[in-house]
Parts: structure tokens; C-alpha cells; sequence
């Protein structure tokens, strides 16, 4: 009796309770979905803002500057383990000094005095992580007097490419002579990129020392060496001077 009587009233709340079921179930997913991508797009753009700062910040810096202090770090710390690098610095620096170079073994062979009594040095090369860095081992003997021996000791770390001494032996060779053998590493870093995170700062006082460091270092040139024009490898134990192997 009274559903029939208020039978409008009772139509109205169905529909009432049907809208807000609907509200619920359909609509209000809805909402939350697109406040998420709301809040995504905000932190999207804050995040693109920051990136556009920073990107401003380094466009503005000198790029001359920018490729020196560059072709500093390689210097440094060459982007790849550049072996003939490497055996420029020793060379160049034992000769210079009047140090004569016994042996050094390097992968993927050895390098000995050309002499009737030269002996192989057995393999030792490795390489290993140093603080982060790549490091070139190598087994290095060489003779000469005691004051040389002792300025290459003291030389070899203001010398470009970076490398770190381990495991020194020095002993009479006879006469005045006396023998060094030590472990020699060439430090290297492997080229990367990084993202761009963190605050950008530009070159302090403290980088600027290290700069200036870095490039008061002393540097040998690469020995240039012959090159398979076929397999186009090179040629680590030929003589200088000659044309490229045929």
C-alpha cells in the first residue's frame, strides 16, 4: 500500500542509489587515474625545467675552455688502454735519463734487451680496478746508476699518462749499476656518459688546481708505428721508418 503510494518517491531513490553506484564503480577510477598522470606531467616538467636550467648553465660555459680541460683528462687518464701511449712514456723517460730498458713483458708478448744474454721476463701484465679506474700492469726491468734510478722513481708519477708503482726491487747489477725492477701501472678510464643529476656547478678553485697540475705534467708523443694495409693491424715490433707492411 504504500509502495503504491509513493511509488515516484520510491523510482527517484533507485536512481539515486543506481548514480552513485555508478559514481563509484566507474567514475571514480577515472578520477584517480587521471590525477596520477596529472601528478606524473607536474613532475615531468619540474624535472624538464631543472634539465633546461642546467643545459643553460653549461651552454654558457667557454667551449675552448671546455675541450682543453678535456684533452687534459685523456692525457690524465687516457679513454682506453693505449698500450704504444704507454711504452712512449717509459721509453721516452729511461732514455732521457740514460736508463737502459732490460725487459718489459707485455700482453701479448715480450720486449727484452736486443743483447747474446737477454732474457724473456715471464708474463705479468694484468689489469684491475684502481679507486674506480682501469689499471695496465706491467713487469718493468731496467739498469743504471743509482741517482737515475732513483730521479725515474721519483719522475714517473708527474709524467702523463697517470700511473701508479708497486712492488719495487732495486739491487747491485755491478760496478756502479744498480738493478730496478717494479711493477708499473698505466691508468686508464673508460669513456661513458652520465646523467645529468645533481646541481650543476661550474670549475672551482679546487678543480682549477688539479687542471693546472694535470698540465704542468710532462707528456711523450706516441712512436708511430707501421700498419698492415691488409689486416689493418700494427706492427708493435718493427723498425721505425719503414713503409707500411704490404
Amino acid at each position: 500500500m504504500w509502495l503504491k503510494t509513493h511509488q515516484l518517491l520510491v523510482k527517484a531513490m533507485t536512481v539515486g542509489l543506481a548514480s552513485l553506484l555508478l559514481l563509484f564503480v566507474a567514475a571514480l577510477p577515472i578520477y584517480q587515474n587521471a590525477s596520477k598522470i596529472l601528478n606524473k606531467v607536474k613532475t615531468r616538467s619540474a624535472e624538464l625545467d631543472a634539465v633546461t636550467n642546467k643545459v643553460s648553465i653549461l651552454s654558457k660555459l667557454d667551449q675552448n675552455v671546455l675541450q682543453d680541460r678535456m684533452n687534459t683528462m685523456d692525457n690524465a687518464l687516457p679513454p682506453r688502454k693505449d698500450i704504444l701511449l704507454y711504452l712512449a712514456s717509459i721509453d721516452g723517460l729511461s732514455s732521457e735519463l740514460g736508463l737502459t730498458l732490460g725487459g718489459l713483458s707485455l700482453t701479448p708478448g715480450n720486449i727484452t734487451e736486443a743483447t747474446e744474454s737477454a732474457k724473456t721476463v715471464s708474463a705479468k701484465t694484468a689489469t684491475r680496478k684502481v679507486a674506480g679506474l682501469q689499471s695496465l700492469e706491467t713487469e718493468i726491468k731496467m739498469r743504471g746508476n743509482q741517482d737515475n734510478i732513483y730521479t725515474f722513481l721519483r719522475t714517473i708519477e708527474t709524467v702523463l699518462p697517470l700511473m701508479q708503482i708497486n712492488d719495487i726491487k732495486v739491487g747491485l747489477s755491478g760496478g756502479n749499476e744498480l738493478s730496478l725492477s717494479l711493477t708499473l701501472g698505466m691508468l686508464w678510464a673508460d669513456a661513458g656518459t652520465a646523467d645529468v643529476k645533481g646541481p650543476i656547478t661550474l670549475f672551482g678553485a679546487e678543480e682549477d688546481k688539479v687542471f693546472t697540475q694535470l698540465a704542468s705534467y710532462r707528456k711523450f708523443d706516441t712512436i708511430a708505428v707501421p700498419m698492415d694495409t691488409t689486416s689493418g693491424k700494427a706492427d708493435l715490433f718493427a723498425p721505425m721508418g719503414i713503409t707500411p707492411l704490404q
